[in-house]
């Protein structure tokens, strides 16, 4: 090893994961397998939170399959679901991992008219940035309440 050159960092790395748009169903279930979930990296997400925050829904949605229960997906609104409909909404064969960001959000709707009826503008980032954080925690209170979660 003394005398190993690396030519670039990372160039041995490699991720695997699937093809999340044409492998996964949107409960994060194989579709050629139910009752098989894939999360994490395999699923196609980047980042240990990330992974973590699938290994979450999965293992929920494991809990319901297992007790009878109908899937209960996360909110898009929330991080949990705007990851699921990145699985599920890229193109299959080009699919990229991804980690969570305010770009995978269902946008806000439209800034009220302000008093002559034309737009009032546009939202500054870190206003946008917290009312998506904020509606995402109040969608993710209703559907913890909705599946029985434990509040704290």
């Amino acid at each position: 090893m003394r005398e190993a050159v690396f030519a670039r960092y990372g160039s041995v790395h490699r991720n695997t994961y699937l093809d999340a748009p044409r492998s996964l169903a949107p409960t994060l279930e194989l579709v050629g397998r139910p009752g098989l979930f894939v999360v994490g990296q395999m699923a196609g997400v980047e980042g240990y939170v990330e992974s973590a925050a699938l290994g979450f829904v999965g293992g929920i949605g494991a809990w319901r399959r297992a007790s009878g229960a109908a899937p209960a997906l996360p909110p898009a609104e929330t991080a949990h679901g705007a990851l699921l409909a990145h699985l599920r909404g890229g193109r299959s064969g080009d699919f990229q991992p991804t980690n969570v960001n305010y770009g995978l959000f269902p946008p806000l709707p439209p800034l009220e008219p302000g008093p002559d009826g034309r737009p009032a503008g546009k939202r500054r980032k870190r206003e946008k940035n917290e009312q998506l954080a904020r509606r995402a925690l109040a969608a993710l209170a209703t559907w913890a309440r909705e599946i029985g979660a434990p509040s704290s």
